[in-house]
C-alpha cells in the first residue's frame, strides 16, 4: 500500500459515524423455575435495536411473578448488562420492582410507547394501561427508570 492509499483508508475511516453499540448483555444465575433466559432475549434485542438506550440505563430492576417463576433481575452497569433469576437476596436491593402475571408483565413490552408510557391511542397501549390501572402489573419505585426499561423492551 502506498503512503497515498493509506491516508485516504484513515480519512475515509474517521469521517464516518461510529456505530453505537450497547453494553454486552449477560446471562447469570438460571433456576430450575426460572425464566431468565427468555428475559435475556428480550434484552439482548432491545439492546442491539436500541443502543443508545441500553447504553444510558443504570439501575437494579426486579421482575416478579404472580406464577411459579423465579423473580428476574435485571443489573444495567456501565460495563455490562447482568439478567438473572433471583435465588436470594443477599443485599440485593432493587431501584424499581415490576410484579404482576408474566403475560401482563409482557404485554407493557408489546405496547408502543409514548415518552417511555403506553400509548392511549394505540389497542395494546390501552391494554397495559389497564393492567397498570387494575392493578394487574405494579410499578414500584423510580418512574425515570421504568420507562427506559419499557423503550429498551418495547417490541
Amino acid at each position: 500500500m502506498t503512503t497515498n492509499q493509506h491516508e485516504t483508508n484513515d480519512t475515509e475511516s474517521s469521517s464516518s459515524p461510529a456505530k453505537l453499540e450497547g453494553p454486552p448483555v449477560q446471562l447469570g444465575h438460571m433456576e430450575p423455575n426460572g425464566i431468565s433466559a427468555s428475559m435475556y432475549g428480550l434484552v439482548a434485542l432491545g439492546n442491539t435495536r436500541r443502543p443508545e438506550v441500553a447504553s444510558q440505563l443504570r439501575g437494579k430492576v426486579e421482575l416478579r411473578f404472580r406464577e411459579d417463576f423465579a423473580p428476574v433481575r435485571l443489573d444495567f452497569a456501565a460495563d455490562c448488562v447482568l439478567v438473572e433469576d433471583a435465588d436470594e437476596q443477599n443485599g440485593w436491593d432493587p431501584e424499581l420492582v415490576i410484579s404482576g402475571s408474566l403475560p401482563d408483565i409482557v404485554q407493557l413490552t408489546a405496547a408502543p410507547l409514548f415518552a417511555g408510557v403506553p400509548k392511549l391511542t394505540h389497542r395494546r397501549g390501552r391494554a397495559a394501561l389497564a393492567s397498570m390501572a387494575g392493578g394487574k402489573v405494579k410499578i414500584e419505585g423510580s418512574a425515570v427508570l421504568a420507562r427506559r426499561l419499557l423503550k429498551l423492551l418495547e417490541i
